[in-house]
């Protein structure tokens, strides 16, 4: 669960935000997680906009950190979306919300990873 709230700073540049204090998860799944000060995230690493649906905040903005960081890519990419369904269910998110946003990034969250699920080079 989370245990920090999530705190941002609009950018200038349309929906981008910058975290402003870590943004911190811990449980016996997923381990402990913190996205930094000062990470960048558009909260939306799917195709649907979500910075104004605040059960999706905190998830998406972790998710974007897994998917945009050197270190949240260490874990992958199937472990990264299915943090974000965990997350939107443990958040507050419906059923069907956590399964469509975790069938988003799976489906086009694949352009920012290989075949196998592993870092791309270069990233």
């Amino acid at each position: 669960m989370f245990t920090t709230p999530l705190e941002l700073l609009a950018l200038p540049e349309p929906d981008q935000w910058r975290v402003v204090t870590p943004l911190r998860w811990s449980d016996d799944i997923y381990g402990e997680l913190e996205v930094p000060a000062g990470f960048q995230t558009d909260l939306a690493s799917t195709p649907f906009h979500i910075a104004d649906n605040g059960a999706a905040r905190r998830p998406a903005a972790m998710h974007d950190w897994l998917y945009g960081s050197l270190e949240g890519r260490a874990h992958g990419k199937a472990y990264a979306d299915r943090f974000l369904r965990a997350a939107l269910l443990a958040d507050g998110a419906s059923r069907f919300t956590a399964w469509t946003f975790y069938a988003g990034v799976a489906l086009f969250g694949r352009s920012s990873w290989s075949a196998d699920g592993t870092r791309l080079a270069g990233k």
